[in-house]
């Protein structure tokens, strides 16, 4: 078991970092944002396994926006058309087409809630893992890989809830009351639920630190402090 103080250093290491990531956040906005929408655009350009379903990733906040969507869309947008606008932290639009369909489906969402926070908490623990630095770019690798694996699963599952909602013209299939209250509850858990930001990326890091190093990685550096004192004391 590690120690009291090591445990207490990891912790406040953890807000530390996070604390560090997250203030300059109104400065990042609009970079990040960019390329959460770019990765956004390329991963659903077609919606997994049919390609009927397209989503574009569209810059909420952007003055010139009607004319973005009418460029996603590639027509005119009708008389009085309703476009999404901006609400609080969600700053990009995502929109949601079927080939040969002329309705198209507007969701909202917010870069920093669905993949700037659970990024920044497994960069937080990962750089406060109380193991040797080496160690710990591997866990920071793995980590961010998978915490990107997350952030496409909430997506997939917010935007598979609305593609197979059969009251919905846009609709790439009409999945049964039982498949649709499955998504919902799996998008309230894993997308909606602010615990599931903190909680998810926890789980992720904690398993990369044991699949790569197994539970003795906990042990290293003090085994090392261990060592080189043994080593001193059958040098006098």
């Amino acid at each position: 078991m590690l120690p009291p103080k090591l445990i207490a250093r990891f912790a406040v290491l953890v807000v530390v970092f996070y604390a560090l990531l997250m203030i300059p956040w109104s400065g990042l906005e609009r970079g990040y944002a960019g390329v959460f929408r770019a990765g956004g655009g390329a991963l659903f350009s077609r919606f997994w396994f049919w390609p009927s379903g397209r989503v574009r990733f569209l810059d909420l906040q952007s003055p010139t926006l009607a004319e973005d969507l009418a460029a996603a869309i590639k027509r005119k947008l009708p008389p009085h058309a309703k476009i999404a606008q901006p609400e609080g932290v969600k700053d990009t639009l995502m929109v949601l087409m079927k080939s040969h369909s002329g309705t198209i489906g507007q969701l909202r969402t917010g870069s920093r809630y669905i993949a700037y926070e659970p990024m920044a908490a497994v960069i937080a623990l990962s750089l406060a893992t109380p193991i040797v630095w080496r160690r710990r770019v591997w866990v920071l690798a793995w980590g961010l890989f998978w915490v990107h694996i997350f952030i496409a699963l909430r997506l997939s599952l917010t935007l598979a809830g609305e593609f197979f909602n059969p009251a919905k013209k846009y609709a790439l299939g009409h999945a049964s009351p039982f498949w649709l209250d499955i998504l919902k509850r799996l998008e309230e858990v894993l997308s909606d639920n602010p615990t599931a930001t903190f909680v998810v990326p926890t789980f992720i890091w904690l398993v990369a630190v044991v699949g790569l190093f197994g539970w003795s990685a906990w042990r290293s550096k003090p085994a090392a402090a261990d060592e080189r004192t043994t080593v001193a004391e059958t040098g006098r």
